[in-house]
């Protein structure tokens, strides 16, 4: 039988045994050869504290009271987003894709997935690795687009997981005269100064939005993109910004908000906050229709297939699939050890 990566309780990730359901007519079997996935939003669904007695309702967009079921071995989560096959079998309506393929997409990490016909891309000479980086940078996208980041503009980037980074990359593409990286590891720091950041401050040993001030000539950057997800990250974001500047608050946060000091720069700044398309689930982009889902990921991946994407070395560690539950143990206690993991069968 196929194994997968699941988590199947609070803290715990095992690798488990799986059976695939029919192919639908419109789907795509994808041998999976490495897959990936978040490490922020993973770790947030081991305790699920925002969905702990509730329920998203989706016509409401309201959360509701509703007792659900913690995650198990027999009710297993999914902890990949994105993957890279070859196309073992296909639907019988399935036009786009033959026997032979080599694709990838919006994937588990499993030894095969089931993909729709219309959620996957030829990989051509794409590098696998960076085709990994497709979903981080699907939110970092529309961190950039709706912030928006405009040519000249100075901003800020405040936590450097996947998303972060990239957002560092796609901010100095766009056009922003600063960019600088906030980040606690060195490892990450190094990665954005490499790739685009004109400063990386150490959020663990200085005040950082303190710095950002001095580095934006004392009036705060223009923009201030929050990936970390955590409420210390989100008052750093808040008091980085100038006057009248947008917050980008792109982080999936736990619980009730602590530490945030909304009587101070959050009110005297009349700050602007977006939270971007990427974010959450269920909602199109701000500029829908002229932007869809499909629309940006093909941008997406014209920018990297054109080589203005790039991620050189993001894609660490690549382990086997028996040594995935040791990653998410380095990820919540050793995080030095990994930028972003990648399995590979």
């Amino acid at each position: 039988m196929p194994r997968r990566l699941a988590i199947t309780g609070p803290h715990r990730v095992e690798v488990l045994e799986y059976t695939d359901p029919p192919l639908g007519p419109r789907q795509v079997l994808v041998r999976t050869e490495i897959a990936s996935g978040k490490h922020g939003t993973t770790l947030a669904l081991f305790d699920n504290v925002n969905f702990r007695g509730q329920r998203f309702d989706q016509s409401m967009r309201l959360f509701v009271p509703e007792e659900g079921e913690p995650p198990s071995g027999q009710r297993p989560m999914n902890t990949g987003t994105s993957g890279v096959g070859v196309v073992a079998q296909v639907g019988e309506e399935v036009t786009r894709w033959k026997v032979g393929d080599r694709v990838f997409g919006l994937m588990d990490i499993r030894e095969t997935n089931l993909c729709a016909e219309d959620a996957l891309w030829p990989l051509g000479s794409l590098d696998p690795h960076l085709a990994l980086c497709v979903e981080p940078a699907y939110v970092a996208f529309h961190c950039i687009r709706e912030s928006p980041v405009r040519w000249g503009d100075s901003v800020a980037v405040i936590g450097l997981g996947a998303i972060g980074l990239l957002a560092v990359r796609m901010a100095a593409t766009a056009g922003a005269e600063l960019v600088v990286a906030v980040d606690p590891i060195a490892r990450r720091r190094q990665w954005a100064a490499d790739n685009g950041a004109d400063c990386a401050i150490d959020s663990a040993t200085q005040d950082a939005a303190l710095e950002i001030h001095r580095l934006a000539g004392g009036r705060g950057v223009d923009v201030a993109i929050e990936a970390a997800g955590t409420y210390a990250a989100l008052q750093t974001a808040i008091r980085a910004a100038r006057i009248t500047g947008t917050v980008c608050s792109a982080g999936f946060y736990q619980g009730e908000a602590q530490g945030l000091w909304l009587g101070r720069e959050w009110h005297h700044n009349r700050l602007n906050v977006v939270v971007p398309h990427g974010c959450g689930w269920g909602h199109p982009p701000r500029d829908y229709p002229r932007w869809d889902e499909h629309r940006a990921y093909d941008a997406i991946i014209a920018l990297m297939r054109k080589g203005v994407l790039t991620a050189p070395g993001l894609i660490d560690p690549v382990v086997p699939l028996d040594q995935g539950p040791e990653v998410f143990r380095w990820i919540e206690h050793e995080p030095t050890k990994v930028l972003k993991f990648a399995v590979r069968f």
